[in-house]
């Protein structure tokens, strides 16, 4: 057998070397790209994953509005959670069976900045459960983007307590009830109704009908959303009919 020409050798050698380089200065995402053992340190991979979800919170809080039930006396009784779906317009969508028990109540929406306004419902879709509102104040943030939900997806929901206090959890998608429904295990009680899902990304993939312990007597319940895309259906049909409103992004 021939031995192997010289420059054969070095080249060898050289790879051999830089493999050893890699493998010993590089970052992870280099050592998975030669197909080396990754060493994934627990800590950072926790640190990251919190980044990530206190930056989803601090930028999606910007579109929640807090409905409440004000009284004849003047009081006021937390009512839900709402939020912003065009840029530029005053509307906003929540769960029809929020601003259907208002009765003869007036609905009134809390603002991040302190602000309340009174709020005008412009259409309700008791089967869906989705409602359409105005508020005084316009959207001042960009369009959020959409997308379907599928099961197994990490979801981060965002709703207001009993006690009017913005809340954010996290879970996954657990289950697609029908076309337009789809469950989850992040918790979310009878305040986060009308509230928003997001996914790791951002984008809105359906709204909240009623939290865990919604319905008296069970246990563990799963908190059960509306898909976005038949929020986005209803949200089209109102603007249809009311052009100033704006079209949905």
């Amino acid at each position: 057998m021939l031995p192997r020409p010289k420059q054969h050798v070095n080249r060898a050698f050289q790879s051999l070397h830089r493999l050893w380089m890699i493998g010993t200065t590089s970052t992870t995402m280099d050592r998975l790209r030669f197909g080396l053992d990754a060493e994934l340190d627990p800590y950072q991979l926790a640190l990251a994953k919190q980044t990530n979800d206190t930056n989803i919170n601090e930028k999606m809080c910007r579109y929640m509005l807090c409905l409440k039930y004000k009284h004849a006396d003047g009081s006021l009784h937390a009512a839900g959670s709402a939020f912003y779906v065009m840029h530029g317009q005053r509307l906003a969508v929540t769960a029809a069976h929020v601003t259907s028990a208002a009765g003869t109540n007036q609905i009134v929406a809390c603002y991040p900045d302190g602000g309340q306004s009174d709020v005008i419902t412009l259409g309700e879709d008791r089967i869906a459960d989705i409602s359409v509102i105005k508020v005084d104040a316009p959207c001042p943030l960009p369009p959020v983007r959409h997308t379907a939900p599928n099961v197994g997806d990490t979801v981060y929901l965002l709703g207001f307590s009993s006690a009017s206090k913005l809340n954010f959890t996290k879970g996954m998608v657990t289950s697609m009830e029908r076309a337009a429904i789809f469950t989850t295990d992040a918790y979310a009680d009878t305040g986060f109704s009308g509230g928003p899902v997001f996914n790791l990304h951002m984008e809105l993939v359906g709204m909240v009908l009623c939290g865990a312990g919604f319905v008296q007597g069970i246990t563990n319940q799963q908190v059960r959303c509306v898909n976005v895309a038949k929020v986005e259906g209803f949200v089209s049909g109102i603007t249809a009919t009311s052009p100033a409103c704006g079209c949905w992004p």
